[in-house]
């Protein structure tokens, strides 16, 4: 069973679409995402075409920066089911997966 991080950084919803897919052709393997910088937008509460959503209902974990969240002023709009990260966290993240694609 591969595990598979996906790091997310900007506006465009290829990223999630692929863990999606990703995930959908291979169940038994572990898919995550990470939203780092712009990406963090995707985790609002009430985005339109959120694929983020489509991936939690999935069992994808969904995971933002703490800090990009809080430059952004979105703190009080994530979506509950958000994983909030600081960096530290996000490193040990990092380090439980076996690979990270970064788009």
């Amino acid at each position: 069973m591969a595990k598979i991080l996906y790091f997310i950084t900007d506006m465009d919803p290829t990223g999630i679409r692929l863990a999606l897919e990703y995930k959908a052709e291979h169940k038994d393997n572990q898919v995550g995402i990470c939203l780092l910088q712009d990406a963090v937008y995707f985790a609002s509460k009430g985005k339109k075409d959120n694929n983020v959503a489509e991936a939690m209902e999935s069992g994808i974990p969904v995971h933002v920066a703490k800090r990009d969240v809080e430059l952004r002023g979105l703190t009080k709009l994530l979506q509950e089911e958000i994983k909030v990260l600081d960096y530290s966290e996000i490193v040990d993240l990092v380090l439980t997966y076996e690979r990270i694609v970064n788009i």
